[in-house]
């Protein structure tokens, strides 16, 4: 997406294409990548609810505490200095 950005502005320097029209085509580059989170999103949004939540959830936590060791060694000991809380 960079190149095509580059590439864009570069046409506007050169005289090529108006502001307007590079405006234009920045906004349809981003439209499509847009458009790709939203089909992303839904079809996550879709499989989870297809799940099992008493089956996927202790999953999604071992897969957390594997992926974020840090992160809950250092919850356990701000639990232990906080008396428990």
């Amino acid at each position: 997406m960079r190149k095509h950005r580059r590439i864009i502005l570069g046409l506007v320097a050169l005289g090529r294409i108006t502001p307007a029209e590079a405006e234009r085509l920045l906004a349809a580059g981003n439209t499509g990548r847009e458009g790709l989170w939203i089909v992303i999103g839904l079809l996550m949004f879709t499989l989870l609810t297809q799940l099992d939540p008493r089956h996927v959830l202790p999953q999604l936590a071992h897969v957390a505490h594997a992926l974020l060791p840090a992160f809950t060694q250092h919850h356990a000991l701000a639990l232990h200095l906080m008396g428990g809380m």
